[in-house]
């Protein structure tokens, strides 16, 4: 890859670092502990009527999600412009190794129409690096937020039994689909692989 490398990692660390202090400062009323959620707080209920059913951690997630791709989406323009993808669908073939993006339009017609479950099993990574071409992958980025900062590393996601990747997790199969090693892109503790 171009010698840009550390040059966009350090951009998505930061995204990572705006996104969670952004969307803490904006929940700072319902953790009293200076707008930091403690670890009973990640696993209660969200109070907000967007976020039925879903935790604070799983909301608190989804909002730090959306900031950093925004930021990278506008940090990545400027830095690799037209090499790079946010949160692009892939089908993959483990058999075959082969790999096909989906487009948006495609996922759209195939969620409208019902037809959902044919997405099982395609990858999504938050950030995708490219030579123009989206089957030349140079490397792969996921943004992941640990609910509670306490230093720990954040964890790759588990697939869950009846999903096609069960057994494996997400930097297993990025690297299987992709032959790049993906990297974790995290608040306070930068890029991790």
């Amino acid at each position: 890859m171009s010698p840009g490398r550390e040059s966009i990692e350090e951009k998505l660390v930061k995204c990572a670092d705006t996104a969670r202090s952004e969307v803490l400062l904006n929940h700072t009323a319902h953790f009293p502990n200076g707008g930091r959620p403690t670890d009973a707080e990640c696993k209660q209920l969200s109070t907000d009527p967007k976020f039925k059913g879903k935790t604070w951690a799983q909301q608190l997630g989804i909002e730090m999600h959306e900031v950093a791709r925004n930021c990278a989406e506008a940090a990545l323009k400027d830095l690799v412009p037209g090499r790079f993808s946010l949160e692009q669908r892939y089908r993959y073939d483990r058999a075959t190794k082969q790999k096909k993006p989906v487009s948006a339009d495609e996922e759209k017609a195939l969620v409208e129409s019902g037809n959902a479950g044919e997405l099982k099993g395609s990858l999504v990574p938050d950030v995708v690096i490219h030579t123009g071409d989206l089957l030349a992958v140079q490397a792969v980025y996921d943004f992941k937020f640990r609910c509670v900062n306490d230093g720990q590393l954040p964890e790759w996601e588990r697939y869950d039994r009846g999903h096609p990747y069960h057994g494996k997790n997400q930097e297993e199969m990025y690297l299987d689909a992709f032959g790049v090693k993906p990297l974790r892109i995290t608040a306070r503790l930068g890029g991790l692989r």
